[in-house]
């Protein structure tokens, strides 16, 4: 899969036997990956503008996530046995 900084989805490869899953479940596992694109991303993001020299508070106001947020989204993805 292949995501934008937002976490949207711009490309999606499947193998043949995820094809063949619940809908329901396979749609789920995209969306929580994709979700989980998009924190990474933000977390990238907040660590270069933190070597920029953007102060914390800022970063905050931005709403960019954190590493306890990614930290907490790799849990969450682990829980839901989506893969990655």
């Amino acid at each position: 899969m292949t995501c934008t900084s937002t976490g949207l989805p711009v490309a999606i490869r499947l193998e043949p036997a995820q094809c063949r899953r619940d809908p329901d479940g396979l749609a789920a596992d995209i969306l929580a990956l994709c979700r989980f694109a998009g924190v990474t991303a933000g977390v990238r993001r907040r660590a270069a503008l933190t070597q920029q020299g953007v102060p914390d508070e800022t970063l905050s106001l931005l709403g960019l996530p954190s590493r306890a947020d990614l930290v907490a989204s790799e849990e969450r993805l682990d829980a839901a046995g989506a893969r990655r």
